[in-house]
């Protein structure tokens, strides 16, 4: 097979292929190419979407091993939009060959992977693998989680206002009562005493209003 036929009906040189080969040789290399052209995008990230095409290889593949590949797979290789790659796989040390597509977004490379059940999806502008994480990322950039909702605090509540008093029932209280008044020369006396203690008359007998000693009547025999 010589550099100036085609491989598969397409214008992958055997050089060039040569090279894709070399480059899965070194572990997590690989490559991503357009397979009509043989050019290797530049930007957005590469992901397989069809796992029923993919085929594994020990390590290291070569020029006919990809060749093979692309003769087997030219029907889904011409569709529009798909790339042809590979991929060395440094837990195993196998080399991936698959069809793939590239896409605009690292979010959309992600959901594409997920669906096909992906390990990783291709970074062409870093050269980087990145794991597809086996759930979506439903956080919003920007957006914290709300905390739990604490109950809410009671008002104080408010005093109480006895209700103004109508007119012409005014109820006296102990604090409303006015103070008594003392007449002018007169001592105030104890609630709990007497006014005034009753006169003891002569011979021990008190006075009263009630009592009175009756006229002094003298006998006929009397002296």
């Amino acid at each position: 097979m010589s550099d100036d036929i085609t491989v598969a009906k397409n214008e992958l040189t055997v050089a060039r292929l040569a090279e894709l080969a070399a480059a899965c040789d070194v572990p997590d290399g690989g490559f991503t190419v357009d397979p009509i052209t043989g050019v290797t995008p530049r930007a957005g990230f590469a992901v397989s979407v069809h796992p029923q095409y993919e085929h594994v290889t020990d390590a290291p593949a070569t020029a006919a091993d990809l060749a093979a590949y692309l003769t087997r797979h030219a029907p889904i290789l011409t569709v529009a939009g798909r790339a042809f790659g590979g991929w060395h796989n440094p837990d195993n040390g196998r080399v991936y060959l698959d069809v793939s597509i590239v896409v605009p977004t690292l979010a959309e490379a992600l959901d594409h992977g997920r669906a096909a059940r992906q390990l990783s999806v291709y970074d062409l502008a870093t050269g980087a693998c990145i794991d597809v994480p086996a759930e979506p990322v439903t956080a919003t950039p920007g957006k914290e989680t709300p905390a739990e909702p604490k109950p809410p605090i009671p008002a104080p509540r408010a005093e109480r206002t006895p209700p103004p008093c109508p007119p012409g029932n005014h109820a006296r209280s102990a604090t409303s009562r006015p103070p008594k008044q003392t007449p002018a020369g007169r001592k105030p006396t104890p609630n709990n005493k007497p006014a005034s203690t009753p006169k003891r008359s002569i011979g021990g007998r008190p006075s009263s209003p009630t009592y009175r000693r009756s006229p002094m009547t003298r006998s006929p025999h009397s002296r």
